[in-house]
Formats: structure tokens, C-alpha cells, sequence
């Protein structure tokens, strides 16, 4: 089956199997998780269940007939992709205009025809409110599968018109299980850093090996991290350094994702929620209370605020350096 190859998410597999066991498929279903975590797959996984030609309505999606095979390589007459450029606001009200319009023709090849709508949040308010003219009545033989990141960023009126299925990231182990198969050709201490850097995140980890780039920001926000808990303000100003250049916007506000990521998995360590992070040492531990890692997400949080409203990349830094050093002396 399928969905044996999706990693962790047993809730979210098996509602997706008692929608199609049960009969009772919506016709909106939204999928909510960090960046990385699989939604488009499962997505993908979703509208192949919808139209698997298994005649065992239980172990789809099979994976293997025609219409598993088509979807999975994007190649479906009937199941559409549709996507935003990678920026806030960049999914527009025309292209919401054109699935409205296509959404009425039947479908060419099945009993349905599936719209997979990634990253909603980057959707403008007039792009929502037009989605929402047709989720509100949608035609019989037509399915909407969104993604999103947070759904604080979705209209309400579309959240309750929709089925929301959360996923999460995978275990470390989960996701040096996947990089196996999925990345075979690399080592496995290199799968095993990525893994641990991408704290299970799959598409993260994958992105790391295919981008050097990417390795390297995932690398400097932990050094980030550990250098905020040891209070070493002017070598912590020295690694915020190389993101406060020009046309580094993007690469600050990743290096701040991962620096938030480290916090919050050095509250986790510390309440037991995982027993032992390999790159946090006890020491760095020992230097910094749950109440601080807790303050340290504000001022995060404070900065990348800050960054999106563009604020000046050296402000930003300096502010960032300043309130770390007096929280942890």
C-alpha cells in the first residue's frame, strides 16, 4: 500500500483510509505543516487513493495501477497542480479564476478531478475570497486538496468549509530510514548530519544534500544557537555577519527558522520530550533555563518580524546580539 511509504503520521493515514473506505470524501480538505514535512506527497497520495482503480477499497492508494502511477509522476489529465511563486502574496486571484472556470468541465479520465493548491498562505485575500465562491458550492466530481503552513493565515470562512489534517515531521531515525532509499548514493554519516540537522524533516534534509548552500545555513544557525547560550556576543555579531549583506534577506530569515529550531529543541531536551540531542552539549544545557530558550524565541521572533517588514539587516543583527547578551550575561 501506498501510504506505507508516507513516514509517522498514522492519525492523518488513516483518516485519509476512512474517507475512502467510508464513502464520506469532502470535497476540501486542507493539510497543515512546516515547510518540508510532505504535505504535497501526501497530497499526491490523496488524490491517488480518490482514483486508484483498486477494486479493494482498502488498500488504496495501491501505488502500482495506471492512475497511481500517472499521478504520482504529475502526468494525471485530471488531478492539476496548482502553486504560488516561494513569497508572501505570490499566489494570485487569476490563477484561482482559471480553476474556477475549469472546475465545471468533467472529468477526462476518472470519476473525479483533483485540484492540489500548495502553500495557500502566500495566497493574496482577494485570491482566498475567490477560492472560497467555489469550495462554497464546489461541483460533484471535484476535490481540493490544500496546503498550508500555519492556517492562522487562512480565512476562517475557508477553515470551516474544510477537512484540516495536520502532519508533522518524522523521527530522526524515520528520516535517515527515507534518506536511504531516497538518497542512497550519499554517505551515511553525511544522511545521518542532515537528518539531525533537519531535526526529521525530510524535504529539509533532502534539500541540504542537493544545496551546499543550505547545508551551510543549517549548520551556522546551530553554531548561532549554541553561541547565543555560551554569551558570546561579538563572535555571535561575527556569524550574523555574513547574512547582513546585501540581497541576504532570505538567507537571514532561514538562518533564523533554523536558530528558532535549536531553542526549540533544547526546550524539548530539556523537558524530556526527547532524551538526547546529539550537537547540544550538556554544557550548553546547563547554561540556560526553559524561562530564557522561551525569551530567546521572542526576540527571534522579534527579528524576523522585522526582516519581513525590511527593516535594515545590521539593525536587525545588532538588536538581536544586544538582547541575547543582556537575557544571558
Amino acid at each position: 500500500m501506498l501510504l506505507d511509504q508516507f513516514y509517522a503520521n498514522d492519525k492523518a493515514k488513516q483518516t485519509l483510509v476512512n474517507f475512502l473506505t467510508d464513502g464520506r470524501l469532502p470535497h476540501t480538505v486542507l493539510l497543515e505543516g512546516e515547510d518540508g514535512c510532505g504535505k504535497t506527497t501526501f497530497a499526491r497520495m490523496m488524490a491517488a487513493g480518490v482514483l486508484c482503480q483498486q477494486q479493494d477499497v482498502s488498500q488504496r492508494p495501491c501505488g502500482g495501477c495506471r492512475n497511481c502511477r500517472l499521478i504520482l509522476s504529475d502526468a494525471h489529465p485530471d488531478v492539476h497542480l496548482e502553486q504560488s511563486e516561494d513569497k508572501a502574496r505570490g499566489f494570485h486571484i487569476d490563477q484561482i479564476r482559471t480553476l474556477r472556470a475549469d472546475a465545471y468541465i468533467r472529468p477526462n479520465d476518472g470519476d473525479y478531478k483533483v485540484y492540489i493548491l500548495r502553500n495557500i498562505h502566500n495566497m493574496t485575500e482577494q485570491a482566498q475570497n475567490a477560492l472560497l465562491k467555489i469550495i462554497e458550492e464546489p461541483p460533484r466530481q471535484v476535490l481540493f486538496i490544500l496546503t498550508c503552513n500555519n492556517r492562522a493565515r487562512i480565512l476562517p470562512t475557508i477553515l470551516s468549509r474544510a477537512a484540516v489534517i495536520p502532519l508533522s515531521v518524522c523521527s530522526v531515525g524515520q528520516c535517515m530510514e527515507a534518506l536511504e532509499r531516497l538518497a542512497a548514493d550519499v554517505s551515511v554519516e553525511q544522511r545521518h548530519q542532515v537528518a539531525q540537522l533537519a531535526q526529521g524533516n525530510i524535504g529539509k534534509a533532502l534539500q541540504m544534500l542537493q544545496d551546499e548552500r543550505s547545508l551551510k545555513i543549517a549548520c551556522d544557525a546551530r553554531r548561532v544557537g549554541q553561541t547565543v547560550c555560551i554569551g558570546q556576543e561579538f563572535e555571535l555579531l561575527s556569524c550574523l555577519q555574513e547574512y547582513t549583506g546585501a540581497k541576504k534577506r532570505e538567507e537571514f530569515l532561514r538562518l533564523m527558522q533554523g536558530v528558532r529550531a535549536y531553542f526549540m529543541e533544547l526546550i524539548h531536551l530539556q523537558n524530556g520530550v526527547v532524551q538526547r540531542v546529539d550537537d547540544i552539549p550538556v554544557a550548553v544545557q546547563n547554561r540556560i533555563t526553559t524561562l530564557q530558550a522561551l525569551q530567546i524565541l521572542d526576540i527571534i521572533d522579534t527579528a524576523t518580524a522585522q526582516v519581513t517588514q525590511n527593516v535594515s539587516l545590521n539593525l536587525v543583527a545588532a538588536a538581536f546580539c544586544a538582547q541575547a547578551k543582556r537575557l544571558l550575561p
